[in-house]
């Protein structure tokens, strides 16, 4: 029998919004830049080339540099300094959604969600995110924070930014098993799930980019509503 499959989005979904400002607020103030607008949250690439051109001022390092890296295997390989950019911009991402994990604590999800999870994992239901964000930033702040239960799949991105791997990651994932629910606070993530063929739940409490409620099946403001629907 295969395995029942809900997908989770991170940021904004699992991990509330205004965590996610607060990494950003940290990581503006190195950068000496202004705070992502809401079209920028909305529109990655937008996001990752003002924060390029930031690190490019702040360091020097152009983007059409040619940067000698060394793999974890030993191996060489070139990478473009717009590559070292992006790497240099969510790296400081990373410390702030780290240290945002350490100052809250399991507090880094909306009230009530963790509950719920747990309830749906003891339901039969496999917990899977599919992100944007990287996958060692995922990982590594739900250990900070404490979270009581293990997802069972992470597909973040990997360290070279700006791959767009995340509906390759949800065919390897239906592979995994069936995908039931998808819950996102953006279009895109609603989308994604749509191409699964699964229910879409439209979360009100993270960054909406417009149009979510025109395509979810379910629109909560609250994670106890999940009781009405995953079951």
């Amino acid at each position: 029998m295969k395995a029942k499959i809900v997908l989770v989005d991170f940021a904004g979904t699992l991990v509330k919004a205004e965590m996610i400002e607060e990494a950003n607020v940290f990581r503006a103030n190195v950068l000496q830049k202004s705070l992502p607008t809401k079209e920028q949250h909305a529109d990655p690439e937008s996001f990752y080339r003002v924060n390029r051109d930031f690190v490019e001022k702040l360091t020097g390092l152009k983007s059409n540099a040619k940067i000698k890296y060394r793999e974890n295997d030993l191996d060489f390989m070139e990478l473009s300094g717009e590559d070292v950019q992006n790497q240099i911009s969510t790296n400081l991402f990373q410390l702030g959604m780290y240290m945002v994990a350490k100052k809250y604590g399991k507090d880094i999800f909306p009230d009530g969600l963790i509950k719920q999870l747990q309830r749906i994992k003891r339901l039969d239901y496999k917990l899977a995110i599919v992100s944007g964000v990287r996958t060692d930033i995922i990982s590594g702040m739900l250990h900070i924070a404490g979270i009581p239960f293990e997802f069972d799949y992470i597909y973040g991105q990997p360290p070279k930014l700006g791959a767009e791997n995340q509906d390759s990651d949800v065919k390897e994932l239906q592979s995994r098993g069936r995908i039931e629910y998808c819950l996102g606070d953006k279009l895109s993530d609603l989308e994604r799930g749509k191409i699964s063929g699964c229910k879409s739940i439209f979360v009100k409490w993270g960054h909406p980019s417009g149009g979510e409620e025109d395509i979810a099946d379910y629109i909560i403001n609250r994670p106890k509503e999940l009781e009405e629907i995953i079951k």
